[in-house]
């Protein structure tokens, strides 16, 4: 892992083997979740260690933490949901303002996810 700090990483702070933690991501992100349990809101945590966690108010999808990054132009989280640790996958259009892609779990559910920057 390195750390690259010049006045033209546009944001770009911490570079990991597979893509970047952009700092223009980091905060609360909200919005709606979709899959085969149905429609709730979201709110997303983007650290600048390049963890993520995701939870919902009486939401029937469980609470999750994840490692995220930037990844060419395309955003990507990966992690375990606290319920069961299934493993989860996230996967967006890169946005420094929205964030609207498709999830995977490796129970076999799916579905898409939109959150905006707070």
């Amino acid at each position: 892992m390195g750390i690259t700090c010049s006045s033209s990483d546009d944001g770009l702070a911490e570079e990991t083997q597979e893509g970047k933690v952009d700092q223009a991501l980091i905060g609360n992100w909200v919005g709606t979740i979709n899959g085969g349990l149905g429609e709730a809101e979201i709110v997303i945590d983007l650290k600048s260690d390049g963890t993520m966690s995701g939870e919902g108010a009486d939401s029937p999808y469980c609470p999750l933490t994840a490692k995220w990054e930037v990844l060419g132009e395309s955003f990507k989280a990966k992690g375990n949901d606290e319920c069961d640790g299934t493993s989860v996958s996230f996967t967006a259009p890169y946005s420094k303002t929205q964030l609207t892609g498709s999830w995977n779990a490796s129970s076999g559910n799916n579905g898409t996810f939109s959150v905006n920057k707070q």
